[in-house]
C-alpha cells in the first residue's frame, strides 16, 4: 500500500469514529447531561431487559408487550422507574450505569401512578 493511500485511510478512520456518535447525539431531544454517559444497549442488564435508546426499535418478538398502541405509548419518560434529568435523558432504577433516553424503552416498563 502506498504511503499516501495509507495516510488517507488512517485520516478517514480518525474522522469517522467521532462522527459515528452523531446519530446518538442528534436523536436525543436534549443534550446528554454534563458528566453523564448514556447507557449502552449492549450493557448486560440493558440487553437482558431489551433496552433500546429509540423505543420504536424495541424487539417485539422477544418483548410482545412493546406491540400495538399500548407498546407505542410506553417510553422511559412515562415509566415509574424513570427520573428526568433534562428534556432528553433521565435516570432509571433498573439501568444504573448511566442515563437513559426519554424516548427509550425496555421490558421493565411500569406505568407511573
Amino acid at each position: 500500500m502506498k504511503r499516501r493511500t495509507f495516510i488517507k485511510t488512517l485520516f478517514g478512520a480518525i474522522v469517522a469514529i467521532p462522527l459515528a456518535q452523531l446519530p446518538r447525539i442528534a436523536f436525543a431531544a436534549g443534550a446528554l447531561p454534563e458528566g453523564k454517559k448514556a447507557v449502552s444497549e449492549s450493557d448486560p442488564v440493558a440487553s437482558a431487559i431489551g433496552y433500546k435508546e429509540d423505543g420504536k426499535k424495541a424487539d417485539v418478538a422477544k418483548f410482545p408487550q412493546a406491540k400495538g398502541k399500548a407498546g407505542k405509548d410506553q417510553t422511559c419518560a412515562n415509566c415509574a422507574l424513570y427520573t428526568k434529568v433534562n428534556d432528553g435523558w433521565g435516570n432509571c432504577q433498573m439501568l444504573t450505569s448511566g442515563v437513559v433516553a426519554a424516548g427509550g424503552w425496555c421490558g421493565s416498563w411500569s406505568k407511573k401512578s
